[in-house]
């Protein structure tokens, strides 16, 4: 390794990634970005095998003595090291593969990248209201799509080049080619990555020329359009006048038919919604008994509508108990699922899918917050681990509405793509009600021969004879599958 210090962000996010508190998506995104540098990879992964080689308080154990039926075999690899620190090393490992794999061209791995056919696709919705809600709303955009145009909500808008729109309700907004769009009223926040500088954004007075930034637009009916920089530089271009610069942290309205259309105005950071917010929050159970779980989701709850709120799991080697699910509005109880469910391992998944269905008579802004009741599942009779193993177990509360409810077969139907500790794999639902599995680019032959797959109430379950097991799945959108029951990330749609 290099003698040169690593960069004081990435040690900090490395620190973090092993003893807490968790990385945001986004910063996830920032580690990936330096772990493109050798120097800073062979860091991470010398930081990682340290972690795992600490002495561990988890002794060796006899399974044998623990019910057949219900035993979960880790690796034995984990059972020197912290749960934590173990995983911490597959992941280093795995993004080594995934960087080399990535490099040689002549690799089949499976890839998922932003990249496809379309000049755009929306990437994300949260509460959006349509203007029209009997057209049917594409996915994949070009110059020829109609345009966006909701009443309400958050549409979130990828370029083929990476860049991002965000677009908050009310909005009309097109795709206007590979490199271009055009507002037509409605707020926006334009995030455009090195590489990608020139992309440009058309409204009722000009054009907003990217020079490398992140900058937002206000378009106002009346043709007055506010433009702020948030970072870097734009040009903009107004017929018969010259170009004017605008710089990081200024901001301008122009106002047509004014003596002098342009206005400088401080910039308004509180008044623009730069990213989706997230959908998932976090959960953790570290000692038997009972906690109550709480979330704000008022970002998330735009509309009356039917939410569902999904728990997951994601490591740890316990199951919880879950019961009382309420959403609150500024305190007041507005809705319930009391149906007792369960989360763990992929065997002690049980009606982890709670219903909160927000009728428009119950609606209106306010603060909005989930509640739930989480119990460590006792491993008397039937451990998940041994009695001297400590208690742990960690997930997520993904809150979705949409698709999530009234999904059919046919949208299930194809193709879905995604990536686990490092590994490519493929999600095949057949017409027939058959499934095939693909791990980077080579069939599974085994577990997953028999298996089928049905749809109930929006849900897709599928079957698997061989390992005595079930899976869950719902759709986010037509091009977003969900793993209801799987520590998985969400799934892309490659094809029907």
């Amino acid at each position: 390794m290099s003698s040169r210090p690593p960069h004081a962000k990435l040690r900090s996010l490395i620190d973090r990634l092993h003893d807490g508190p968790p990385l945001s998506k986004q910063e996830v995104a920032q580690l990936e970005e330096y772990l493109e540098d050798d120097e800073a990879l062979a860091y991470y992964v010398a930081v990682s095998q340290q972690e795992a080689l600490l002495p561990s308080s988890i002794p060796e154990r006899d399974l044998s003595e623990v019910e057949p039926a219900r035993i979960v075999r880790f690796p034995r690899a984990m059972r020197f090291a912290t749960p934590l620190a173990a995983a911490c090393v597959v992941f280093a490992l795995g993004l080594i593969l995934g960087r080399r794999l990535e490099r040689d061209p002549s690799n089949s791995t499976v890839a998922i990248s932003p990249a496809h056919a379309a000049p755009a696709r929306i990437t994300g919705m949260v509460g959006v209201e349509w203007a029209d809600e009997s057209a049917p709303h594409k996915i994949d955009l070009d110059a020829a799509s109609d345009p966006i145009s909701i009443k309400s909500g958050l549409v979130e808008v990828t370029y083929g080049n990476g860049v991002c729109v965000t677009l908050e309700g009310p909005a009309v907004y097109e795709v206007a080619g590979q490199e271009e769009g055009r507002l037509a009223k409605g707020k926006l926040y334009t995030t455009v990555p090195k590489g990608a500088e020139g992309f440009k954004i058309h409204y009722s007075g000009g054009t907003v020329e990217d020079l490398g930034t992140e900058f937002a637009m206000d378009a106002q009916e009346n043709g007055s359009t506010e433009v702020g920089v948030f970072s870097g530089k734009v040009k903009l271009h107004s017929e018969g006048r010259d170009s004017i610069m605008l710089f990081e942290n200024q901001s301008l309205v122009q106002s047509p038919g004014a003596e002098e259309p342009f206005e400088p105005v401080p910039l308004d950071r509180e008044k623009f919604v730069d990213r989706l917010p997230a959908r998932d929050f976090r959960w953790e159970v570290d000692s038997p008994g009972t906690r109550e779980f709480t979330c704000d989701v008022t970002h998330l709850v735009w509309k009356p509508a039917k939410y569902r709120a999904i728990f997951k799991w994601i490591s740890g080697m316990d199951a919880v108990n879950l019961r009382d699910v309420r959403l609150f509005r500024d305190g007041e109880l507005v809705v319930a699922d009391d149906h007792a469910g369960s989360t763990g391992v992929l065997r002690y998944v049980s009606n982890n899918i709670y219903a909160l269905d927000v009728p428009p008579g119950d609606y209106s802004r306010g603060r909005w917050t989930i509640k739930a009741r989480i119990e460590t599942i006792s491993r008397e009779g039937g451990n998940l681990a041994h009695a001297d193993v400590p208690i742990g177990s960690r997930g997520i509360l993904q809150f979705e509405e949409g698709l999530v409810t009234g999904a059919g077969p046919e949208q299930f139907i194809g193709r879905w793509a995604y990536r686990h500790m490092g590994t490519a794999f493929v999600r095949e639902f057949h017409p027939d009600g058959s499934v095939s599995l693909e791990q980077n680019g080579v069939k599974d032959e085994g577990y997953w021969v028999d298996s089928r797959w049905e749809v109930k109430d929006g849900v897709l379950n599928v079957s698997i004879p061989k390992r005595g097991l079930a899976e869950r799945h719902v759709l986010r959108d037509a091009k977003t599958l969900i793993f209801a029951s799987n520590p998985y990330e969400n799934a892309v749609k490659e094809s029907d």
